[in-house]
């Protein structure tokens, strides 16, 4: 089974020349389904939302979304306390928290938007608790992946705080069992196993970064290709240096669960 994994396509702050060559490449690809991780737009405004929807409705393949911390109103104050996800949900899906289920894997939408902080992320303990039951239910039979926008770990070079919650989300998932986190926000890339505080890597994690937003942060555009076979993943980085060129395989990294954890495959 294939997915193709995009976030951060900030429609108002988008490269109109990229949107074309972007649907070009998920078309080649065939994903069976599509993963969208936040952040469809850039303020949350019905202009930049219809742009976004007109985006997803030519997508090539059944997609499923999560909202991302740009997807909810900024200087509406009123609308963000009261109903924050009230355009996501109209525009977008009604669902903040989808969950796909298939023979080869099953993708646990996650809502980690807070209106209480405009950049940041929460993940509560109900979510934390629910998480771990879909990967006990589902890891020793078929690949588990939880969708979020915020990072659930980050390097010492990022600026941005790491979203409540994170830590405690991460060891009680190691204990689970093997998953996978796909996430965006940080409009970099990084492909690599979480170690937990138990020597644990049951985490393996996939950041993507942005899809078409103009916002690069000395990254390219990209989304991902993710190829599941029973217990192992292959993951393919695809950027976009411009518009002419399009999108093309910038690095592949295969990875396998051996007793519970994470490691590349040979």
């Amino acid at each position: 089974m294939r997915l193709a994994l995009l976030s951060d396509l900030h429609f108002g702050r988008a490269d109109p020349e990229l949107v074309p060559p972007l649907l070009d490449a998920l078309e080649a690809a065939a994903p069976d389904h599509i993963v969208i991780a936040g952040d469809f737009v850039q303020r949350a405004r019905a202009s930049q939302y219809d742009m976004a929807r007109s985006f997803v409705d030519r997508l090539p393949a059944p997609w499923m979304a999560v909202p991302g911390n740009h997807d909810i109103p900024l200087f509406n104050l009123f609308a963000r306390v009261f109903w924050p996800r009230r355009a996501y949900r109209q525009w977008i899906a009604e669902e903040t928290e989808p969950m796909l289920v298939t023979e080869a894997c099953v993708v646990a939408g996650l809502d980690t938007t807070h209106r209480y902080n405009r950049q940041g992320g929460k993940v509560d303990a109900d979510q934390i608790a629910r998480i771990a039951g879909v990967i006990r239910k589902h890891a020793s039979e078929r690949l588990v992946l939880i969708a979020a926008h915020h990072p659930f770990h980050q390097g010492e070079d990022i600026a941005k705080k790491l979203m409540q919650g994170a830590p405690k989300a991460l060891e009680a998932w190691a204990e689970a069992g093997p998953h996978v986190i796909l996430t965006g926000h940080l409009h970099r890339w990084l492909v690599e196993p979480f170690v937990s505080r138990k020597n644990r890597s049951a985490t393996l994690q996939v950041h993507c970064g942005t899809g078409l937003s103009t916002r690069l942060r000395g990254e390219p555009n990209e989304f991902a290709l993710l190829d599941m076979h029973d217990q192992a993943i292959e993951i393919r980085r695809m950027v976009a240096e411009d518009a002419d060129t399009g999108f093309a395989e910038a690095g592949r990294w295969c990875f396998e669960v051996t007793k519970g954890n994470w490691a590349l495959a040979d």
